[in-house]
């Protein structure tokens, strides 16, 4: 054998065919792999930071005012809006707490009676036993209120522990923004991190005018709504408004949730009661369709409506009642990445129109 038939390799170089040969895509998919576990696994808890993310936008949205008009440093103004904020809610508690405390009481005991008198009529009527399927609950007062009651306390406990948590995470964001976007930014490399900070600038500022235009349209809803019922005499209008207020942060669902409760009081105060009751549902529907949602919301965020509706189901089969609560600012988030990072950003094309643009 001669020496020319035998070649040596360095084995660097062996090792940088491994390397880009096989090795690298094989880390690569197991990384991903991992973080998508996470992600997974993690869904709660995520969740609940994009939960402070939203506390922080809230506050910043009521301290711009006061730090542009007043002249107020910014941590004067964020002082100035949560104090603000925890005032509201002190003197709303101080106000109607108790008077809404026993209306939620008497709604409660309630609505088994008013389901059993509804069961009534309705076996009067002759109808068959299918109608009334899934509602075996109501039928039995005491057992329904204990069973809402054990939920409840069960629940409770880790549900006051999460929202302490994501109210003052909340707070640290809004006081500290640069910190943790700084944070994140330096994740990235070098050269996309100024493009990121401009999709992340967009993203909150959609974040903010939705917060704000949710917040109005729960507050206009939620004062009809109890003013309505409190004229058509309607039991608990107080508590009956608070939740339909809180039910318009669900789109579509949770407004329709909220409406059950309120037709099966008014249908135990008789036949007058409860036609100005759907009365009062209907009209307080339709102005926020046809008059909130396109004076406030469409002018604050561009999301069409089919998209929220899918966000919402997709977000409560995927990751369950937390993925309902927050489908809709998700889909805010989602509706601007895909803008900027996929149409502007690797299609190279120009939006036609902006998260941040009125609808003709």
């Amino acid at each position: 054998m001669s020496r020319s038939a035998v070649t040596l390799k360095p084995a660097g170089d062996e090792t940088g065919q491994l390397r880009r040969g096989g090795l690298l895509p094989v880390f690569a998919a197991a990384a991903l792999a991992v973080c998508a576990i996470l992600v997974w696994r993690l869904a709660d808890v995520l969740l609940l930071a994009f939960g402070a993310v939203l506390v922080a936008i809230l506050l910043d949205a009521l301290a711009r005012p006061l730090a542009t008009r007043a002249k107020l440093p910014r941590a004067v103004a964020l002082t100035a809006s949560a104090g603000g904020l925890l005032l509201v809610a002190c003197g709303s508690l101080w106000l109607f707490g108790q008077q809404i405390a026993i209306q939620i009481g008497a709604l409660a005991n309630l609505l088994p009676s008013a389901w059993r008198a509804i069961s009534a009529e309705l076996a009067a009527l002759g109808l068959d036993d299918g109608w009334l399927v899934g509602a075996d609950r109501l039928r039995d007062g005491e057992a329904f209120l204990i069973g809402t009651a054990t939920d409840l306390l069960r629940r409770s406990a880790s549900g006051m522990a999460a929202l302490v948590i994501v109210l003052f995470a909340g707070v640290y964001l809004a006081f500290h923004p640069q910190t943790y976007l700084g944070g994140a930014l330096r994740l990235l490399p070098g050269r996309v991190r100024p493009r990121a900070a401009q999709v992340l600038a967009a993203v909150a500022e959609a974040l903010r005018r939705w917060m704000l235009g949710q917040l109005a349209s729960m507050l206009l809803v939620g004062v009809s709504v109890a003013l309505g019922l409190w004229g058509a005499g309607t039991p608990s209008p107080l508590a009956l408004g608070l939740l339909a207020g809180l039910a318009q942060f669900i789109p579509v669902v949770g407004p329709m949730a909220a409406v059950a409760p309120g037709l099966i009081v008014a249908a135990s105060a008789g036949p007058q009661t409860l036609a100005w009751t759907a009365v009062t549902y209907v009209v307080a529907s339709q102005a926020e369709a046809n008059v909130v949602a396109p004076l406030l919301l469409r002018q604050m965020v561009d999301l069409p409506m089919a998209v929220t509706l899918f966000a919402v189901l997709t977000m409560g089969v995927l990751l369950g009642p937390l993925g309902v609560l927050f489908a809709t600012p998700l889909a805010v988030v989602a509706s601007v990445l895909v803008r900027r990072v996929y149409i502007e950003g690797l299609l190279g094309e120009a939006c036609t129109a902006t998260v941040t643009e009125v609808l003709p």
